[in-house]
């Protein structure tokens, strides 16, 4: 049986921070129930700006690795709901961002990618969340839109990518 999906939830009672989902059209029945309450939970306990990605492929696919916590299944035949979400944080706290979704005890799985265009259209470093059922975490870093550096496997690339985004976000910390 499915979890209840997010179609369910209140826009203006339980994500009231994000009418983005809308804008962006967005199919919540797509999506996990718990999901959303963790990106808001997340958004109010931290009281840092986040975008969701405007890209239906940031919260739900049909198509491709059936094995990414983004899969759904074809339209006619939903196997899951997709427990996973792209978002970008403000711009300088990004990495803030990263650290408050590793408070949370759902996330089971976290990246942070260096090679993406945010909502503006330009360089803008995305984080990878999802509720993944595992009782160890997992992390990682992503460049050149391919290369994947795992934390457990890969400190060192993991590392000197969270480098590159400390800089990229040095440049728009506020003062």
């Amino acid at each position: 049986m499915l979890e209840l999906s997010a179609a369910s939830l209140s826009r203006k009672l339980d994500y009231p921070d994000f009418p983005e989902f809308a804008q962006y059209g967005i199919e919540m029945s797509f999506l996990s129930k718990s999901l959303i309450y963790t990106l808001q939970s997340i958004r109010s306990s931290s009281q840092i700006p986040i975008i969701p990605s405007p890209v239906e492929g940031g919260w739900y696919r049909h198509d491709g690795n059936e094995d990414s916590r983004h899969y759904v299944g074809p339209k006619e035949c939903i196997v899951r709901l997709s427990d996973a979400g792209d978002i970008f944080a403000a711009r300088g706290r990004v990495l803030e961002c990263w650290l408050r979704f590793q408070e949370s005890k759902s996330v089971r799985g976290l990246g942070v990618y260096s090679d993406t265009n945010g909502p503006d259209g330009k360089l803008w470093p995305m984080i990878h969340f999802d509720l993944r059922p595992s009782s160890s975490r997992l992390f990682w870093a992503r460049e050149n839109r391919e290369d994947y550096h795992y934390l457990h496997s890969d400190p060192g690339n993991f590392f000197r990518v969270i480098g590159k985004i400390i800089e990229m976000e040095k440049r728009h910390a506020s003062v």
